[in-house]
This record gives C-alpha cells, sequence and structure tokens, in this order.
C-alpha cells in the first residue's frame, strides 16, 4: 500500500481481517495500518491485535501480538522459535527525516509567541499546567493548510493532515515526554526498562517476560546526550565527579544511570524500575499466585498484633509490591512512618509521613536511611515501614524495635540460612541474640511454574524466628508455609 494514498481502514481487506477492534484504532492512526500492510508483505503472516493483554498469553512460547499503550501508540511484540529474545517493537507516528528540522522551527515561533504574550514563569514549574500551555500554543502556531510540503509565514506553520499528526506527537514526546522511552513508559504491562550500554534497549515484560526492543542508541554521544538531558530535567545532573545516579522519574519510576566508558564498558547504563500506578493489592497477588488466601489471612493476624516482618528475596522478586500489598491491613487510624532512598511505598492510610534520603553533589548535604530511622522514632510512629535495609541503618531499625515500635522492611536474601549470616555479617552487623525481635521472614522469589513460559513470582517460604540458642550457638526458626513446586500450591 502507498502510504500517500487516502485508503480507510473501514475499507482495507487486512485490517477486517485483524477484527472489528483494530478497524476501529486503525481508522484513527492511519500510522498503525501502514505498519500491519508492511509486515504482511514482509511475512505473509498477520499479528493477533489486544485491546488488553490476559494472564492466559503467559504460557505461549510463541507469539505475535499488538496491543495500545494510549493513541497513537501500539506496541507489537513477537517471538520465534529460532530467537531466543522476544522482540518488542514501538508503533508510533514517524515524522520524515527531511522535516525533523520542523521541530526546531516550532520552538523558534513558540519563542516569538511567549516573548510577545509575556508568559509568567510561573506557568513552565507544574509539569501539567506546562503541558497544558504548550499544547495551546502549538495549535495556535501550526495549522492544517497544504497538501505539498510545508509552508512558514511570521506566526505560523502550515502542514498536511498526516504530517500535522506525526509533527505534534514528536513535539510532545520530546518536550514533555521523554523522547525515546515515551512509548515505554507508557506501556503498563513492562517491569523494568535496561540499556545495557551502546546498542538496543532491553525490556522484562510482564506477560512475555524478557525482550529485545528495536529502539537502539547507535554511539555514545546520542547516549550521553539522551541521559543527560533526562537526569537535568528530574534535577539530578549527571557528571564526571557524580557519574551514578539514583532518582525517581516524574511518574514514580525508579532510575539508575552509571555514566561514561570509565565505569561502564559498553558506554553509559541506565534501568528503569517501573513503579505501577495503582498498587497491586492482596487479592490481585492472590489472584496470580503469588500468595494464597490462608497466607494473607496469617499475615493480617501478623501486622494486627504489631509483629516485625522483614520481606526477603532477590532482586525484582517483588519484595516492595508485596510489602504495598499486606500494609493494607494495617490499622487504618494507624500513625505510619515510611522511609527510603527511592519513593516507592504507597500507603492509603490518611495518616502516614513518606520521608526519602537526601544527597548533594557536593557531599555538603547527606540524609541517609540511618538518620530518617533515628528521627521517626521522635515522632511516635504505630508503624515503621523502612525501603531496604543494606547497612548501618539495620541497628536503628533493630533498636526501633526494641523499644516496641512495629517494624516492616525488605531484604535480600534467598532463604532462612542466608538471611542470618547476612545480617549479621558485615556491613550490618546485627549480634544473633537481637534476632528473636523479628517475629516473621517472608521469602519471595522469581521460580519456574509448571506450564508457564516465563518465570513467576512465588512467597517460596514463610519462618518465624525462634530465638537464639546459646547451646547450639545459633538462631531457631519454623518454617510456617512453604511453595511446593511441583503442584504450584503453598503448604
Amino acid at each position: 500500500m502507498e502510504r500517500e494514498e487516502k485508503v480507510s481502514a473501514l475499507q482495507c481487506p487486512l485490517c477486517i481481517k485483524m477484527g472489528e477492534e483494530f478497524v476501529k484504532y486503525a481508522e484513527r492512526n492511519p500510522h498503525l495500518m501502514y505498519y500491519v500492510h508492511d509486515w504482511y508483505r514482509r511475512y505473509r503472516s498477520l499479528p493477533k491485535f489486544f485491546r488488553s493483554l490476559s494472564w492466559e498469553l503467559c504460557s505461549l512460547k510463541r507469539f505475535n501480538v499488538i496491543y495500545p499503550v494510549g493513541d497513537p501508540i501500539f506496541i507489537h511484540v513477537y517471538k520465534s522459535y529460532r530467537n531466543p529474545y522476544g522482540i518488542y517493537h514501538p508503533i508510533e507516528p514517524e515524522l520524515p527525516k527531511e522535516y525533523r528540522d520542523l521541530i526546531s522551527k516550532v520552538d523558534e515561533l513558540i519563542s516569538i509567541h511567549i516573548e510577545r504574550k509575556k508568559i509568567p514563569s510561573e506557568v513552565f514549574e507544574d509539569e501539567k499546567e506546562r503541558a497544558k500551555f504548550l499544547e495551546g500554543l502549538f495549535n495556535e502556531i501550526v495549522k492544517i493548510g497544504t497538501n505539498d510540503k510545508p509552508k512558514v509565514s511570521r506566526k505560523r506553520l502550515y502542514v498536511s493532515d498526516k504530517l500535522y499528526k506525526a509533527l505534534k506527537y514528536t513535539f510532545f514526546k520530546e518536550k514533555i515526554g521523554l523522547g525515546v522511552l515515551e512509548p515505554f513508559i507508557r506501556d503498563p504491562y513492562l517491569e523494568d526498562i535496561s540499556c545495557d550500554g551502546v546498542g538496543n534497549i532491553f525490556v522484562y515484560h510482564k506477560i512475555f517476560g524478557a525482550l529485545m526492543s528495536t529502539v537502539r542508541f547507535d554511539n555514545d554521544d546520542e547516549l550521553n546526550k539522551y541521559i543527560m538531558r533526562l537526569c537535568e530535567r528530574i534535577g539530578k545532573p549527571l557528571s564526571v565527579r557524580n557519574p551514578i545516579i539514583d532518582a525517581t522519574l516524574p511518574d514514580g519510576s525508579r532510575l539508575n544511570v552509571v555514566f561514561g566508558r570509565d565505569l561502564s564498558r559498553k558506554g553509559t547504563n541506565f534501568t528503569i524500575r517501573k513503579c505501577a500506578k495503582v498498587p497491586l493489592s492482596i487479592t490481585q497477588l492472590i489472584k496470580f499466585g503469588t500468595l494464597d488466601p490462608l497466607i494473607a489471612a496469617y499475615l493480617w493476624i501478623m501486622i494486627q498484633y504489631k509483629s516485625n516482618i522483614f520481606i526477603c528475596g532477590e532482586t525484582a522478586s517483588g519484595k516492595t509490591t508485596t510489602l504495598n500489598a499486606i500494609s493494607v491491613f494495617i490499622r487504618p487510624d494507624a500513625k505510619v512512618i515510611s522511609i527510603e532512598e527511592v519513593a516507592e511505598v504507597q500507603l492509603p492510610h490518611q495518616n502516614w509521613v513518606s520521608e526519602v534520603t537526601k544527597r548533594s553533589e557536593d557531599g555538603s548535604i547527606n540524609i541517609e536511611l540511618y538518620d530518617l530511622v533515628k528521627s521517626a522514632l521522635r515522632q511516635r510512629p504505630d508503624y515503621i515501614i523502612v525501603g531496604e535495609i543494606r547497612g548501618k541503618e539495620g541497628h536503628a531499625v533493630f533498636q526501633a524495635m526494641q523499644t516496641g515500635h512495629a517494624v516492616m522492611t525488605t531484604f535480600h536474601a534467598g532463604d532462612i540460612k542466608k538471611f542470618i549470616l547476612r545480617i549479621t555479617g558485615n556491613p550490618i552487623n546485627i549480634p544473633e541474640t537481637y534476632l528473636d525481635i523479628i517475629n516473621v521472614v517472608v521469602f519471595q522469589n522469581m521460580v519456574f511454574v509448571p506450564g508457564m513460559a516465563t518465570p513467576k513470582r512465588r512467597v517460596t517460604s514463610i519462618n518465624e524466628i525462634l530465638g537464639y540458642d546459646p547451646v547450639e550457638k545459633s538462631c531457631n526458626f519454623i518454617e510456617v508455609f512453604h511453595w511446593e513446586p511441583t503442584l504450584d500450591k503453598h503448604v
């Protein structure tokens, strides 16, 4: 199909074959129709279109699926038996290379309008207000008024209907959105986005697991410019002096950056851990099989009696997700203080204090977890939630528990024996005789489930700490629940 032809999706045989739902989307977004035609011409097969993805797709070892993530962006994921990686391809309006300079022209015209109207700087401080204001200016400046090449006057830019849509999308993707990462950020099915350096971006999909995207950075200059601009925008400037950044994106996602080839041999690398807009509920975790109703009831009772609970597991095993889900069992009228390096905990409680650490680039300001935990003891909390224990803040947490404050936290450990070894060793160094103050240790890991193509999160074990045995010189514990892998059940 020639892209210049005005063909309606309503009359397109391939679109009709894709289904009625697809036709509705393709009619509003012609670039989706063109993409499917290109795909069919190359491979003589059609993807399946889903308005939303179901968990039943997890069992597929081979897939070819398109789904929307908000007009005008669609995602195509596919995998054959020959590829070790599935492919993740964003479908979005493309501004032709010969018209890329129109972005700077729109910038220029907007600057003229802002100077003429004397817009106060306060308008640009709020993200939503800035987006609303820029959209109004864009609509005022860029007009649909030609079927030929763009025409520029002193105050207006006239373009074709097709070019208008691509120009508007590209402009706002770069000025308000996150540029090349905008489709990834919009996709609710992504958990992690990672760039290992120069090359392709990789993602971890909730349904299809690890995928390689078709989006890539071709050289160091392109990658460094992008990530430096992103860090400046969120108020965490990168430099050779400050090459490692931990930050939070506007949508709540966690960003980690290691800058430059001095530290990262393939070039600057970054990882984005996406944050769900609405935290998963305990009923959803039960539905997904992460835990069962009996475990949920057990944790509810433990929290009601102000037990100290550690949720342990490997990286990306869903520790914070489970912590968020079970935190609703805390009494609604309780005062809760959450302390984190990067804000992830989301609570429904009205009397909730959320605190995060702070470090300045020059080292003049350095507020650590340890400082915030000590401060929390003076605020009369009913529950203290610590994002993660890694170092000396562990001592303050144990002091809080010993003075009667209930604590929930996450910790990196694979099983109960490794938990005891790690928490009593460097750099945390908690004496074994103190461990009986911990009531419950929950272990959650990524495991392979029979019949599933990708690993799933499961609570693999729950243990109660009984106390320290001075004769055996060891810490005693009892396993209350464990996960049976052959049955995929908790017993």
